[in-house]
């Protein structure tokens, strides 16, 4: 099993540093978060108990496409548009189709944009920003070191149970390794920038470890509730995975559910103290 998830990260990390670092990674970037949507909608409706409809899934598919290609456009109007045609429409299809369980159905249209849509929104907007490259890999490095540090962390010092309810494996001592290891790497990257390149991540000044240290730990625990979150839903759904589309790591949600709360996080960030 720990060998499987290595070589199934070690074969998405390609794919996700050109998106990140290709000079035309913005159209890369939208492409790799349609797909992303694509599968964990899936995994989501299957989640909730939600029938496959075939004309549920062309609607909020394509509207999620045009959504990604108006957000690297940065067509703000369009965005609030698209926004409501996703949801009405889903509504009309409900109600065209059943009466029985439309709440829930109704209700897990919505959880959609909030849950899937709005949050790989965020990691398409910000590549598209002056420093994208910097955030995008800054939420993947916290994000992939909070997982491995607290994998590993949980299993060698795991004592105290973190959310046993939830996920019996987890530990609070997994949770602060992942926390730590993030912080140490991102540390790492930011002394080799500030003393060889002469910045930090996105500060065009070097050597500001502070501000950038502190928003590591913000964004590890950010990530691990998302984690956490997905948890509770799976757990409640009586599943283990939300699906088998990556070996080792399970569904697609599980693979990305720290990444859905730390995009936006990141983007409450640049807009309240980068702007």
């Amino acid at each position: 099993m720990h060998t499987r998830r290595w070589i199934t990260g070690l074969c998405a990390l390609p794919i996700f540093l050109l998106g990140i670092f290709w000079e035309q990674g913005d159209w890369l970037a939208a492409a790799v978060v349609t797909v992303s949507f694509f599968l964990a909608w899936a995994e989501m409706y299957s989640i909730y108990g939600i029938p496959h409809r075939r004309t549920l899934m062309l609607w909020q598919n394509c509207l999620a496409l045009l959504f990604f290609v108006c957000t690297v456009l940065h067509h703000y109007v369009y965005l609030l548009s698209i926004s409501f045609l996703f949801f009405w429409g889903s509504c009309l299809i409900t109600i065209r189709r059943t009466v029985a369980g439309s709440r829930y159905e109704i209700a897990t249209h919505g959880l959609a944009l909030i849950y899937l849509l709005y949050p790989l929104a965020c990691f398409v907007y910000l590549r598209s920003l002056e420093n994208g490259p910097s955030y995008l890999f800054f939420m993947l490095a916290v994000a992939c070191f909070t997982d491995i540090g607290g994998f590993y962390g949980g299993k060698w010092m795991g004592r105290t149970k973190l959310a046993p309810q939830i996920s019996p494996n987890k530990t609070w001592e997994g949770a602060v390794a992942g926390a730590g290891l993030s912080v140490v790497m991102v540390l790492l990257t930011a002394v080799y920038q500030s003393v060889f390149l002469g910045y930090t991540l996105w500060y065009s000044r070097p050597h500001q470890y502070l501000p950038v240290l502190f928003l590591t730990v913000v964004m590890s625990a950010v990530g691990q509730t998302g984690d956490l979150c997905e948890s509770a839903m799976k757990r409640d759904a009586g599943v283990k995975d939300s699906g088998s589309s990556f070996t080792g790591h399970g569904g697609f949600l599980d693979m990305m559910d720290a990444m859905l709360w730390i995009g936006p996080a990141m983007l409450v960030y640049v807009i309240l103290w980068r702007a």
